[in-house]
């Protein structure tokens, strides 16, 4: 629509009721030759080739400001055992992987082998793996079935949230506890 068929009135009515914005109201903003047709605008742009283009888009990232994301959030009980249970996924399949690895390069994966070799182990580090596994595979687990309830719509409120996410917290402590030093 041309700027010079509409009102100021329907200008002002525009305006204010947010439809267009200010640049767009005045009737200066667009001013087409009658000869060609065209609008000439008042910016110019710049045809860059790709490197440029790049090195242009590089440079702006740099001065964009970051999301503080993780700085500004109150931490939740929603949210962090969320990411503490990928944490956990990927460290016991990185290790299930890493045995398997291991297992498919021809080192002794027998019981008498692995027997000795946990045993000549100090036993600071025996201790220290086996409660990494053993806390870190129970809590996985645990919080997998509260994952599973909240996919079947159970504890979606906030209050049944973080009562499950304490249940899911005191089990895990209990049962990692148990598997490390009862096992």
């Amino acid at each position: 629509m041309s700027s010079a068929l509409v009102s100021p009135a329907m200008r002002t009515m525009a305006l204010r009721r947010g439809i267009i914005r200010p640049i767009l109201a005045s009737p200066s903003a667009f001013v087409s030759s009658k000869r060609t047709g065209q609008t000439n605008r008042t910016v110019s742009t710049q045809a860059l080739s790709n490197d440029e283009g790049l090195a242009l888009l590089n440079k702006q990232r740099n001065i964009r400001p970051t999301s503080p994301h993780f700085t500004i959030y109150e931490w939740q009980l929603t949210w962090i055992p969320s990411i503490f249970h990928r944490a956990t996924g990927g460290a016991l399949s990185a290790g299930i992987y890493g045995l398997f690895l291991g297992y498919a390069v021809g080192l002794p994966f027998d019981s008498a082998s692995l027997l000795h070799f946990w045993e000549a182990l100090p036993v600071w580090f025996t201790l220290t793996t086996k409660a990494a596994i053993a806390y870190s595979g129970a809590f996985h687990s645990i919080n997998g079935i509260r994952h599973l309830g909240w996919d079947l719509g159970k504890f979606i409120s906030l209050r049944s949230s973080y009562a499950a996410g304490y249940v899911v917290l005191a089990t895990s402590f209990l049962s990692g506890t148990y598997l490390t030093f009862f096992l």
